[in-house]
């Protein structure tokens, strides 16, 4: 992940960018020498990496260090690749939630470029007689509040898995007796942690909340999508249950 991807909404000075590239290079290191064996290496001084650690919304130098140790020095663990792009979790859910399709009523949620992947779903479900509807409203609470129609599950395409309309799905969600499935770049993100069901959707980009950089996510989503509907119309027509997709 390149520091300018993260950071670059912030205009940084070459001697802020030498710091960054520093810690970068090192973490533990700059943790052993302290802030001002690492000022006087970059050429500069610690009331200045402070203020750097400030202009980047960190409450301190430490903070500043261990994000870029956790989230930019250290490989992310992930579950996919861009080869095996979706992964199911838990997977013994796959075979039910297909099964559901010929009979559950699915509401189907997303926010911002997440909502073209939910057109998506809600059209093709529509297409093959699957009893769908798409949701464009943030709350959840207030939909439920204008329609009568009771869902036996809620799909929500969230590429973080921790925006705001996505976590105030979620927490509407709880204690209702309503499966949730996701789509979501993210295994660890709280939208599926807290799924029945979870499509974790390769993801590059983890940290790009504008979608500003190339990104095959939402491409990686049809795809998984679109595998699914084979999978299901695989045990439609054979009657035989799904263990793991192909």
């Amino acid at each position: 992940m390149e520091l300018e991807n993260i950071f670059r909404d912030v205009k940084l000075s070459k001697t802020e960018i030498t710091v960054l590239r520093t810690i970068q290079n090192d973490p533990e290191q700059c943790i052993r020498d302290g802030i001002r064996a690492v000022a006087e290496r970059c050429y500069s001084n610690p009331s200045s990496l402070v203020r750097l650690a400030k202009k980047l919304k960190f409450s301190g130098w430490l903070e500043l260090v261990y994000f870029i140790k956790f989230n930019i020095t250290m490989p992310k663990l992930d579950v996919t690749n861009d080869v095996d792009f979706m992964k199911i979790q838990p997977a013994e859910q796959l075979t039910p939630l297909l099964s559901g399709l010929q009979h559950h009523r699915i509401l189907i949620h997303g926010s911002g470029f997440s909502q073209l992947i939910a057109q998506y779903i809600y059209n093709k479900f529509l297409v093959i007689g699957v009893n769908a509807s798409l949701a464009l409203w943030p709350d959840y609470e207030i939909l439920e509040q204008k329609t009568a129609t009771k869902f036996d599950a809620i799909w929500i395409v969230s590429k973080s898995g921790r925006s705001s309309s996505a976590l105030n799905w979620v927490k509407a969600l709880e204690g209702k007796d309503i499966d949730l499935i996701c789509f979501t770049g993210d295994y660890q993100s709280p939208l599926a942690q807290a799924a029945d069901t979870s499509f974790i959707i390769h993801d590059p980009q983890k940290y790009d909340d504008d979608i500003y950089w190339s990104n095959p996510f939402f491409g990686y989503c049809i795809l998984g999508f679109e595998h699914l509907l084979k999978l299901w119309f695989r045990q439609t027509a054979s009657g035989a249950s799904i263990d793991t997709p192909e």
